[in-house]
């Protein structure tokens, strides 16, 4: 994953659309994965800091996804209303840090 994010942070591309989200191409509300692609780039530059602001679920999320099967092989499977609750809880989270990043609250 830090190989990925170095690479695509000295990516340049002429005529990139402005966002590759399309609920926020669409309606111009982030979603929850919005900023994912920019936190990578400045991930793979260096700048933590700007990668949290970009996005704290790509930042935090990505390590804990790559460790989810050491993860369950550890502390084995948790009830499905748990990682549902998890879910949803880290979902509007992000949604909520989306729209903060982008002015709508």
């Amino acid at each position: 994953m830090a190989a990925a994010a170095a690479l695509l942070a000295h990516i340049r591309l002429d005529g990139r659309p402005s966002t590759l989200c399309t609920l926020r191409a669409l309606t111009g509300l982030p979603c929850p994965f919005c900023g994912g692609t920019t936190a990578a780039v400045h991930a793979g530059s260096g700048d933590l800091a700007g990668a949290l602001r970009a996005s704290p679920l790509a930042v935090l999320g990505a390590p804990v996804v790559a460790a989810l099967p050491a993860l369950r092989h550890r502390i084995g499977p948790l009830p499905r209303g748990t990682r549902l609750a998890a879910l949803a809880l880290v979902l509007v989270s992000s949604e909520l840090w989306e729209l903060h990043r982008f002015g709508w609250i």
